[in-house]
């Protein structure tokens, strides 16, 4: 977008799953010593760490409950050059069945920590990151204040999606969210080009959003910012959960 990197397409791997994913990757220091405190946390690595060219060193795991997300250990990569904007990503949640186990799991791994929106909803936070993303983005914790945005929101990294008790066939997975400028637009275009809109779009906390799958089977959310969304009772978790 504009030159700058958004996200990375691959061929599937013999090992991975028969139908098209996204990843979800989280920027460590070291690939290797995420690796231990996934195994001494109760969880599996799916791939050991390994070097990809100059770019980064990276690794797949599973967390307890079976969800897989990826590690990268920049080198001359350092990942999405542009986020937050439409075209771009813009959250990557879990969905998953243990919220307390959650929390344990990924707080001892990463270091987040929960923050509460109201109405049940969460989303983990990392203390500075809001810090670390104002040296690109001047100005982001006091646009978020003036908007209403709870304290702590800048130091957001991911969100925590319950899985819904009518939704048994569900695993417990990541997802990813892209933003858009126009959630209603986007759902017909991606019908147009030949994908599903697996969730029509609809308004939540914040924003309006839809849930779509590409011609491969690849599921992504796609949602628009909404501010004046922000008082709606919190209904997205279990429709979002079905991605």
């Amino acid at each position: 977008l504009r030159g700058g990197d958004i996200a990375a397409v691959s061929s599937q791997p013999e090992s991975g799953p028969p139908t098209a994913v996204w990843n979800t990757y989280v920027w460590v220091e070291s690939a290797d010593e995420a690796a231990s405190k996934v195994l001494a946390s109760g969880g599996r690595v799916l791939m050991d760490p390994f070097d990809i060219m100059d770019a980064g060193r990276m690794a797949v795991f599973a967390d307890p409950e079976g969800a897989a997300f990826c590690v990268w250990q920049a080198k001359e990569h350092k990942g999405a050059q542009i986020v937050n904007e439409p075209g771009s990503l813009n959250f990557n949640g879990l969905n998953t069945r243990d919220p307390e186990g959650a929390k344990s799991f990924y707080g001892s791994l990463f270091g987040w920590q929960p923050l509460g929106l109201g109405g049940g909803a969460e989303m983990w936070r990392l203390p500075g990151y809001g810090s670390f993303l104002e040296q690109s983005d001047p100005g982001l914790g006091e646009r978020m204040a003036t908007t209403g945005a709870p304290e702590g929101f800048e130091d957001v990294v991911a969100t925590l999606n319950p899985i819904a008790e009518d939704q048994p066939d569900v695993p417990p997975h990541w997802s990813v969210t892209f933003a858009v400028d126009d959630a209603d637009a986007t759902a017909a275009r991606a019908a147009e080009l030949g994908g599903q809109v697996v969730v029509p779009p609809f308004d939540a906390p914040w924003v309006r959003m839809t849930v779509i799958t590409d011609p491969q089977g690849a599921t992504l959310i796609a949602s628009k910012f909404v501010p004046e969304n922000k008082n709606l009772d919190n209904q997205a978790n279990s429709t979002v959960s079905a991605s």
